[in-house]
């Protein structure tokens, strides 16, 4: 393996052959990922999470190949299930086999709310995506995928799932090399699905929903973007408030009698202002900024998920005005009404032909009609389980997400006050 560390601030270490052991602790804890209910009150699912399987993501290592480099990143889980043998997997994935795994979900789960995976490039700006920030972000994000993956109730008993997190290298690519073409021409045929439906009228039952998702994107998307203007003023504010504590700590070197006093607010200044950095300048990526971003793709999968549901319902009622018409010109027929089409014939033969071959084509279109209506009907109800998960672990996401705001906020504030609460003090008593 051929690393290069002058190109990368990543470390690179060498591909381990081992198991490494995770905590214990860990397959008990996912709340740094994907925060899950402990109350759904608010819809009575039919369905809950899965917490047999726990998957991380770590050590990533930086590739370099004559035609690409790349990073890989290693992917442990750890199952108590009857379809994993052992108990314990560890093998190495790069960005686009996790792309594979996605694609491959979605197109066996159309009707599924299927999670996101972070963009290819630029999550996090202009990085250079072989910076170390940049590969922990991203390394983050898709151990939240995987997360939400293997907890999903359905999406979890999926199989190329299973090959994803348990296949060596080799069983790894000859398995994804065999249903290339079958993927291909599938993904085409559900884009199809997906996107003849815009133009449209839908169920008035789901437009609440698709409102709420529409409101709600464009609200995180605004919300990021405010606070990413407040994170760059506190970058500056970090920087000037280091320059001007070190200012007061240069002063007091020229005012003898009030150098104490000075020299203390100029440490307080730059306690205050690492404070700063430490609870909300260099968090804000890991803790805002990216699960913002990451909800804001989730709710995009909701809506094609959404999508495809009001694409069956189009189909069920073009189905529905066709029988609808051809019961019509039944009826003009059978009562002598002048038809729509001018070169129907009037005589009685033609009639009676006519009224046969409607009436062997109605029964059919019947047939299409409650066949459409039954793929509907099991549609919605399988979006309505889905939405309801995705409410639930929404409501958990953001409590955990607003929580540790508010806790970084407490932190640095509190820092603050008990520091200059302190300076404030011993002035007083000198």
């Amino acid at each position: 393996m051929m690393t290069d560390q002058n190109s990368a601030v990543l470390e690179v270490s060498v591909e381990e052959k081992g198991v490494t052991p995770m905590p214990q602790t860990l397959l008990n804890d996912t709340s740094t990922l994907v925060s899950f209910p402990t109350n759904t009150n608010d819809f009575q699912l039919k369905l809950d999470f899965r917490r047999d399987i726990q998957v991380r993501v770590d050590n990533p290592q930086k590739i370099v190949e004559p035609l690409e480099t790349y990073i890989t990143y290693r992917v442990t889980t750890k199952a108590d299930r009857t379809d994993y043998p052992h108990k314990e997997y560890v093998i190495r994935r790069r960005y686009n086999d996790f792309v594979w795994l996605r694609q491959n979900v979605a197109v066996e789960y159309p009707d599924r709310i299927v999670p996101p995976l972070p963009v290819k490039h630029t999550i996090l700006g202009q990085l250079d995506r072989y910076s170390k920030e940049f590969v922990t972000c991203r390394m983050v994000l898709l151990e939240r995928f995987l997360t939400r993956l293997v907890c999903h109730p359905i999406l979890t008993e999926d199989k190329h799932l299973r090959v994803f997190l348990t296949a060596n290298a080799t069983e790894f690519t000859t398995y994804k090399k065999r249903g290339t073409g079958l993927l291909r021409r599938m993904s085409n045929s559900l884009n199809t699905i997906s996107v003849s439906y815009n133009s449209r009228q839908v169920d008035f039952e789901f437009d609440p929903i698709r409102n709420h998702l529409h409101g709600l994107s464009e609200k995180l998307t605004m919300l990021e973007k405010v606070a990413q203007r407040i994170h760059k003023e506190r970058k500056e504010l970090c920087v000037e408030s280091h320059q001007l504590g070190a200012a007061f700590i240069e002063w007091s070197s020229n005012e003898q009698s009030i150098s104490v006093a000075l020299s203390r607010i100029g440490h307080t200044i730059t306690a205050n202002s690492s404070a700063l950095r430490h609870n909300l300048i260099s968090n804000f990526i890991s803790d805002w900024a990216q699960p913002l971003k990451d909800y804001v793709s989730y709710i995009e999968c909701v809506r094609e998920t959404l999508s495809k549901r009001d694409a069956l319902q189009i189909q069920y009622e073009q189905s529905l005005m066709d029988l609808e018409k051809k019961k019509a010109d039944k009826d003009r027929v059978t009562n002598d009404e002048k038809p729509l089409m001018s070169f129907w014939s009037k005589s009685e033969i033609d009639k009676e032909e006519k009224i046969e071959k409607m009436s062997q084509v109605i029964p059919k279109l019947v047939s299409a009609v409650e066949a459409n209506q039954e793929r509907l009907d099991i549609c919605s109800d399988v979006f309505r389980q889905e939405y309801g998960l995705w409410k639930c672990q929404k409501k958990a996401d953001f409590k955990s997400m607003l929580t540790a705001l508010a806790e970084s906020h407490i932190q640095y504030y509190q820092h603050c006050a008990t520091s200059w609460d302190l300076v404030f003090k011993r002035m007083a008593s000198e």
